[in-house]
């Protein structure tokens, strides 16, 4: 059982390393079935020096390193739209602002 639970964990971890859109259903659902397979395995009397338990741990941490690294791309980009929109916004208002008709001399 332990050696199909951890199979089973580590096709989970290879499949989430291939998806590349974060906000997939597909990454939600690998990641809520990567942690009943762990949960599984803490629950039972596996063995810890499993040597592809320990790499699946490896793989895992880089992937976890990636995906936050990711996110924090995609925050930065979307701080900078925020960013952008407002430039663009008071750009707008001083170019619609009427512009002076000219200085009056007939006084």
């Amino acid at each position: 059982m332990e050696q199909d639970t951890i199979s089973e964990l580590e096709a989970v971890t290879a499949e989430m390393a291939e998806l590349q859109d974060l906000g997939s259903k597909r990454l939600s659902d690998l990641l809520e079935r990567r942690g009943t397979l762990i949960r599984r395995l803490i629950g039972s009397r596996f063995d810890g020096g499993d040597s592809r338990l320990a790499s699946i741990i490896a793989h895992a941490d880089h992937l976890q390193e990636r995906l936050q690294k990711r996110s924090a791309s995609l925050r930065g980009d979307l701080s900078s739209l925020d960013a952008t929109r407002a430039l663009m916004g008071a750009v707008r208002s001083t170019i619609n602002k009427p512009r002076p008709g000219g200085v009056d001399i007939s006084a």
